[in-house]
C-alpha cells in the first residue's frame, strides 16, 4: 500500500488517540509504544517497483458517457486472438430500475452505470499501460499517485480485495474529496489483521455516524464501512 505523503513526520500518545470501540492488539499494554508517521521518500524504491510488476494496476478518469463504449473496445480487443497480449481492466457497474414513465409509475427499464463514475483501472506495469494508451488512446493518460507526481500504481493484493467488495457491496466504499494529511491528523495509522482486508493501513474515522476505514489508495483518501469489526494493531 503506499504510504501517506506527509510533510513531516509525526509523532503521538496512543493511548490518547486510539479510536474507541475498536479491537486493537497489544493496545491493552501499560507502556503503550509512541507512534511516528514518516512518509516515504518521492524517488523511493518501494514505489519504482510497485510500478513495474505486471500484476499491478494503474487507472484514468474518463467521461462517463464514454465509458460504456470503452469497456465495449477492450472487450472486443481482449476477445481478438490476433492481439499477442491482452489488457486486463475492470470498470464496476451497478444495476438499478427505475420506471419507464415516472408520473403513471408503468414499466420498469433497467439502468447499468459505473459505480465511480468514469474510473477505469487497467493491469499491468506502467510502461505496458502507458504504451498500450499511446497506441490506442492517446487521449487518454493515467492519474498521477499526487504523493509521488507520477502515475499512480495499486499493488494486486490491495486490489484484489477493494474489487471485491465493489462487486459485492458497492455502498460501503466512498471516494473522498479531501486528501488523506486530513484525515491522518490527531488519529494513529492502524493496520487490519483479520478479514478481506488484511493488511491495509488506514485511520479510523467517524463519517456519517459510520466508524469507518480511511485509507490512501493510490493519492486518493477512501472510506471503507464494514471493516471496524476486525482486529487492528498500530501500524508502526
Amino acid at each position: 500500500m503506499t504510504q501517506d505523503c506527509l510533510d513531516s513526520p509525526s509523532t503521538a500518545s496512543v493511548s490518547q488517540r486510539l479510536p474507541k470501540g475498536i479491537h486493537i492488539i497489544g493496545a491493552d499494554k501499560p507502556s503503550a509504544p509512541r507512534v511516528e508517521t514518516i512518509p516515504i521518500p518521492k524517488h523511493s524504491s518501494y514505489y519504482k517497483d510497485v510500478a513495474q510488476q505486471p500484476t499491478s494496476w494503474s487507472y484514468l478518469f474518463i467521461h462517463h458517457m464514454a465509458v460504456k463504449s470503452f469497456q465495449k473496445w477492450l472487450e472486443a480487443y481482449n476477445a481478438d486472438n490476433t492481439h499477442p497480449t491482452k489488457q486486463p481492466f475492470f470498470i464496476h457497474q451497478a444495476t438499478s430500475y427505475a420506471y419507464k414513465n415516472a408520473e403513471t409509475q408503468r414499466g420498469v427499464k433497467k439502468i447499468v452505470k459505473p459505480t465511480i463514475s468514469g474510473l477505469v483501472f487497467l493491469q499491468g506495469t506502467v510502461k505496458s499501460i502507458q504504451k498500450f494508451l499511446s497506441q490506442y488512446f492517446p487521449q487518454y493518460h493515467l492519474v498521477n499517485d499526487r504523493c509521488h507526481g507520477r502515475p499512480a500504481s495499486i499493488r494486486d493484493t490491495i486490489m484484489q480485495p477493494f474489487m471485491n467488495v465493489l462487486k459485492a457491496h458497492p455502498e460501503q466504499v466512498t471516494l473522498l474529496n479531501a486528501p488523506i494529511e486530513k484525515f491522518a491528523k490527531d488519529h494513529v495509522k492502524l493496520r487490519v489483521l483479520t478479514g478481506p482486508f488484511k493488511d491495509y493501513e488506514g485511520y479510523i474515522i467517524r463519517i456519517d455516524r459510520n466508524r469507518q476505514l480511511v485509507f490512501d489508495f493510490a493519492g486518493h483518501a477512501v472510506a471503507l464501512r464494514g471493516v471496524h469489526q476486525e482486529d487492528f494493531e498500530v501500524a508502526e
